[in-house]
């Protein structure tokens, strides 16, 4: 029998704004560290005005709607060597990662909030770390852009041309 849980309903979005808010933001602090200017994460999908807009110490912060959904952080890639830009993109698979780990701790010993939180962390980041470093472009219904390339992607796409470049 399916049942009706109002609690573990509400830990998904939660979770996933958690999640998106982690990854984007552990792109940004190799650039911030490096000086990097133009630093913006967006928390949603494309399309529209932001619902909110705001600062936090030198990101720019834009909320758009579903901001439990997807995300995506830009910056100025003058200031960063060609390791520490593919160090920034590898930091948002890697903290989804970590935060799945942290997930599963909570869901294993987590009480009546904690636990079922846990899971819905678990699930989510564990989901977006293989998402997001699979070396694929993402399709329109993700509400980034039809052909957006993932972190996987950037990264395979940085790799490739490096091997090129040395041939």
């Amino acid at each position: 029998m399916v049942t009706f849980d109002l609690t573990m309903l509400l830990m998904y979005p939660l979770a996933g704004l958690l999640a998106v808010t982690a990854h984007e933001f552990a792109h940004v602090l190799l650039p911030l560290r490096a000086g990097a200017s133009g630093v913006r994460v967006q928390l949603g999908v494309d399309g529209g005005l932001p619902l909110a807009r705001f600062r936090v110490g030198q990101v720019t912060v834009d909320v758009r709607r579903f901001p439990f959904w997807a995300g995506r952080a830009h910056w100025d890639h003058a200031t960063l060597t060609l390791a520490s830009w593919a160090w920034a993109i590898a930091l948002g698979p890697l903290s989804s990662a970590a935060l799945c780990a942290l997930g599963v701790l909570l869901w294993r010993g987590g009480g009546e909030l904690a636990g079922p939180f846990g899971q819905a962390l678990a699930v989510f980041t564990g989901l977006q770390a293989l998402v997001t470093a699979a070396p694929v472009r993402y399709p329109a219904w993700m509400g980034l852009g039809a052909g957006m390339p993932s972190d996987g992607r950037q990264l395979l796409d940085h790799w490739r041309g490096r091997q090129r470049a040395n041939a």
